[in-house]
């Protein structure tokens, strides 16, 4: 969703049933959790300033770690599973995906987006952290 875009809806909220639907959604997709999550940890560093709390595709390729197959070395055409940053085109997919869920928007700031997390995003991103809590208990109990 462009910046325009977003300022027209802000106030428009998810119920508690979307809410829940969203979560299921990003939740079965774990690359695209984990780039929601670190969309709204890094506007949380960095709420002081607005401009600053934006984050481009290539701070999210650098901060996002998955498991991904990856070429093994000195093993010709061998791929192996390991701990890797997301590779940026993939990221660049998923965000896509949050643009139009309207989970997130973006600003342009020539050559590069700054993505932000939209209100929507921020209570989808706050009931993906609640359901994890519980699980917590759950498992102390």
């Amino acid at each position: 969703m462009e910046f325009q875009m977003h300022q027209q809806y802000i106030e428009l909220e998810f119920n508690k049933e979307q809410i829940k639907m969203f979560a299921d959604i990003v939740e079965l997709d774990l690359p695209m959790k984990r780039i929601l999550l670190s969309i709204g940890q890094h506007a949380d560093a960095n709420k002081d300033n607005e401009l600053s709390a934006g984050i481009s595709i290539k701070q999210l390729s650098e901060k996002v770690i998955i498991t991904r197959k990856v070429q093994e070395r000195g093993k010709g055409k061998k791929y192996g599973l390991q701990e890797a940053n997301i590779d940026r085109k993939h990221a660049e997919r998923i965000v896509e995906s949050l643009l139009k869920m309207s989970l997130c928007f973006y600003k342009s700031f020539h050559p590069t987006k700054l993505i932000f997390l939209s209100p929507r995003g921020r209570s989808i991103a706050a009931e993906i952290l609640r359901r994890h809590k519980e699980s917590q208990k759950t498992k102390m109990n």
